[in-house]
């Protein structure tokens, strides 16, 4: 994991404790009463005549959102995946609300003919649909690669594409024909993870800048999250007329929080209600549109921060983009939700071509692994580049059913120890060899599940490799401080067939140990791409 991602990451983290939990809606709504009465409970407050629709509308915070719209009058209209759910929730909204103006429009938001097919039944009958709200909030975060039937990757296709974009691109006449017009997009903390990548990157085509990458689904959703931002930007500036806002609910209680996380989700307790995460966004549907920044992000009914990647929670530049990156994404947008997307053939081709690096397939001894192992040779992290005496710790807590991990080393330029714990989780039992790896920054146990390759591990238990599947770091272990140099010759030259990029090796000292003697590695070039031939120097 690179450094500018570690910062994003755990910087998002913390603040998110502060913000996002329920305690964090908390304090935002005591800053809210003491301005005076609440706006959503005014008795004054009417939406009849308004006209609104919101995606995702069958659960969760779209439901909430959806309902609360309906219980101030105005005609809503929800935009389901599922007849059965949708059908549902509306007889729900009627009976709470005493509003019969509730609609279904059945439509998968993840499919440009389904997106299409809906805008045409709610234009029906209308040469100029009056449209005055359109929340697109409709979303799903899924662990593994899935295209949908218009072979599009469903994150991508559902959240920004067709979603979003399409839709968006659709109801805008109708918004800006419209006073106070407004488009609320449901974004999430997740796009302070990231940057938008290339368009490769984000339709799960290729790693970004074209390398090899295994799919992640945490990545997909905070890819597309981060490209809703950066379209309601460009969009505030293309179509004044109209509030564009992107939003986040905190991190909230929904079906599809305890589908996509897990156990995983107790690292963001408390969690908000499905209302607490509404109520920002149903303000924002509500407020006098003069009172919206256009293209801002919001949380809680405030102008929040895009970027918290730099020092102490400063902006960075890790999470942004250039014009010219916005201005790509953009084309490649209108390109792909317009039926311009590649053809089947040459898809499946790109994805056939993404080669993760993999974990070994021979069972793993969880006991006999256990104990000291003394970093050799590694690809770094930023974290331990040129650093010496490098060892790995591992212990198995059996309460707890994890492993408990300490890296040691002294860094470049420094004759201290350094020691970061983490704590890793059998991912693939009973063969043992993929871990999920959450280190310990600022004092709190990160809740990433960063994959841990146990690729190879010799029978005697005295050496071993472990990578990633994306292949940006390496770590050849022995139980010993120093192994013969043919030994080390060997491990090294399984690390170059497994497709790493030789280049980027270092070997690691230690005290007491003889100095590293292994000068040039020379393989045969005409067998290996240029990039696997190196240099080791002392």
């Amino acid at each position: 994991m690179r450094f500018g991602q570690v910062a994003a990451t755990s910087q998002f983290y913390l603040y998110g404790r502060r913000n996002c939990t329920a305690i964090g809606y908390e304090k935002a709504r005591a800053a809210v009463l003491k301005d005076g009465p609440d706006l959503l409970e005014s008795a004054d407050l009417s939406l009849v005549g308004k006209v609104a629709m919101v995606t995702g509308a069958n659960s969760g915070v779209g439901f909430e959102v959806a309902q609360y719209l309906a219980r101030r009058g105005a005609e809503v209209h929800l935009v389901c995946r599922s007849a059965k759910r949708g059908e549902e929730a509306r007889q729900a909204m009627i009976a709470a609300s005493g509003n019969s103006q509730v609609h279904l429009l059945v439509c998968d938001c993840s499919l440009e003919a389904d997106v299409r097919a809906a805008w045409e039944k709610f234009s029906q009958g209308r040469a100029a649909p009056r449209l005055d709200v359109l929340v697109c909030n409709a979303g799903v975060l899924l662990n593994e690669l899935t295209l949908t039937s218009e072979r599009v990757e469903v994150t991508l296709a559902c959240h920004l594409l067709f979603g979003t974009y399409l839709l968006g691109k659709l109801a805008l006449p109708a918004l800006e024909a419209t006073a106070g017009g407004r488009l609320v997009v449901v974004s999430s903390g997740g796009m302070y993870n990231t940057k938008f990548p290339s368009w490769e990157a984000a339709a799960s085509l290729e790693g970004e800048a074209g390398g090899e990458v295994e799919f992640s689904g945490n990545l997909a959703y905070a890819y597309a999250k981060r490209g809703q931002v950066l379209l309601c930007e460009r969009w505030a500036e293309e179509h004044p007329s109209v509030k564009l806002v992107s939003c986040h609910p905190g991190w909230t209680a929904t079906p599809a929080v305890d589908a996509a996380y897990g156990d995983m989700k107790r690292y963001l307790e408390p969690m908000r209600t499905p209302w607490q995460g509404a109520d920002g966004i149903a303000w924002l549907c509500a407020v006098d549109a003069a009172a919206l920044q256009s293209g801002a992000f919001y949380l809680d009914r405030k102008v929040g921060p895009k970027h918290i990647a730099g020092p102490f929670f400063t902006q960075g530049t890790y999470t942004k983009n250039t014009r010219a990156e916005v201005d790509a994404m953009m084309l490649r947008l209108d390109e792909w939700s317009t039926g311009r997307r590649p053809a089947a053939e040459a898809e499946a081709e790109a994805l056939a071509l993404r080669s993760p690096l993999k974990e070994s397939a021979s069972p793993v001894d969880v006991a006999r692994f256990m104990g000291r192992w003394f970093v050799l040779a590694q690809i770094p992290t930023p974290f331990d580049r040129g650093a010496s005496d490098s060892v790995e710790d591992y212990s198995w807590n059996q309460v707890e059913q994890r492993i408990e991990v300490a890296f040691g080393m002294k860094r470049r330029g420094s004759t201290a120890a350094t020691t970061i714990l983490q704590r890793a989780y059998l991912q693939n039992a009973p063969v043992n060899s993929r871990w999920a790896l959450s280190p310990k920054l600022a004092g709190f146990y990160l809740p990433l599940a960063l994959p841990y390759l146990l690729v190879d591990v010799d029978p005697e238990y005295s050496a071993t490799i472990i990578g990633a599947p994306d292949r940006s770091l390496m770590y050849v272990m022995a139980r010993t401080p120093a192994v013969d140099e043919a030994v080390l010759r060997g491990l090294l030259d399984k690390v170059r067939r497994l497709g790493h990029d030789m280049s980027k090796v270092e070997l690691v000292a230690h005290e007491g140990a003889p100095p590293p003697k292994l000068g040039v590695l020379e393989f045969d070039v005409a067998a290996t791409p240029p990039a696997a031939s190196a240099v080791l120097a002392k």
